[in-house]
């Protein structure tokens, strides 16, 4: 019975080990999402797996931000039928804010805008002559039935 006790005791103790350094590892994660999400740098070399790397905090580049937004709306407007006059706005202003924060640092979020926005320009491109093009059908049938 002694020995169950003792291996009972030992499993405990590597429980809560392992619980603490869950915890540690919780915390520092927290701090670098949060470091990340307001811009800030960490200071602390931490480690992963065995290997050591020092948190990089990333630049929020508010001109990356709002062109990905603005990409993703312009996308979504395309399929509003007149709303693609709404997102080619958007889409345009988007990829130049796009191209201004890609000009200011090389970051995927940059990039992401530019091509969503991009995208955005293109498809309610073809979405807003094809909405022209079935109101001017529409209206040109309505005129051939107003004749009959």
């Amino acid at each position: 019975m002694s020995d169950f006790n003792e291996n009972l005791d030992e499993i405990k103790s590597e429980v809560k080990e392992t619980y603490q350094d869950i915890r540690e590892e919780a915390g520092e994660v927290v701090q670098e999402a949060k470091a990340a999400f307001t811009g800030e740098k960490l200071e602390t070399a931490n480690t992963v797996g065995g290997a050591g790397y020092r948190a990089q905090g990333s630049q929020s580049n508010g001109s990356a931000v709002t062109s990905l937004v603005l990409g993703i709306i312009s996308l979504v407007c395309s399929f509003l039928g007149w709303g693609a006059i709404a997102g080619l706005v958007l889409g345009i202003v988007g990829t130049v804010l796009g191209s201004k924060a890609r000009k200011q640092a090389q970051t995927g979020v940059a990039t992401a805008g530019f091509v969503c926005s991009l995208i955005g320009i293109i498809i309610n491109g073809v979405g807003l002559v094809c909405v022209i093009a079935c109101a001017g059908a529409i209206r040109s049938a309505a005129n051939e039935l107003a004749k009959m």
